[in-house]
């Protein structure tokens, strides 16, 4: 060390720093609780989402179960058409066709019901997606805002700090500020995969 920095160390309180770097901890800790609501509410959204998923997949499986039994209803209805003609001549033609007509009917009224159900689980479903977007959105939004906001406080009472590796996200080991590793369990953001 040269004599220019031994002088430099000489009027260098590191109780100061001590302080200061706990008060900016404190700080951080605070304005991350405070954003902690909002994650929980996020996840809450993604619950929902995996939710409604889950319903809109049991609902379009009984539409395709319905429209399964519409079409044999109707292949029915064509055979009984057939037994009609053959019918007819025997006087029960009325009774026959009265019977399929109202069973086809009955099943179209179905395959409706369940049609009108699908899309209003697809409707909540895309609201809840939304919602859950949208609250992910503002998460991120006040963890960048609270970055730049404790950077420039950093520098108000360090001009001289590098500021430039501090992040709320940010961990110190061994002496040094890394990104956390990697969550394998599952992103913050999920990619939209179209569907």
């Amino acid at each position: 060390m040269g004599p220019s920095a031994v002088e430099a160390l000489r009027d260098y309180d590191p109780m100061e720093s001590v302080c200061w770097v706990q008060w900016a901890m404190f700080r951080s800790a605070t304005i991350l609780k405070s954003v902690e609501p909002r994650l929980s509410l996020a996840d809450h959204w993604e619950r929902r989402c995996t939710q409604l998923t889950g319903e809109m997949k049991l609902l379009d499986q009984r539409r395709i179960g319905l429209e399964k039994e519409k079409a044999d209803a109707e292949a029915a209805k064509v055979n009984a058409e057939k037994d009609l003609e053959a019918s007819l001549k025997a006087g029960k033609e009325k009774d026959v066709e009265a019977s399929l007509l109202a069973e086809l009917e009955s099943l179209k009224r179905q395959v409706t019901a369940e049609k009108a159900r699908a899309d209003k689980a697809e409707a909540s479903f895309t609201a809840a997606e939304a919602g859950r977007q949208e609250m992910l959105k503002v998460a991120e939004d006040a963890v960048k805002e609270t970055e730049v906001a404790l950077k420039e406080q950093i520098l108000v009472l360090a001009p001289d700090v590098d500021v430039s590796l501090l992040g709320a996200f940010k961990e110190v080991v061994d002496g040094q500020i890394v990104d956390p590793p990697p969550r394998l369990d599952k992103p913050l953001i999920e990619a939209d995969d179209g569907g």
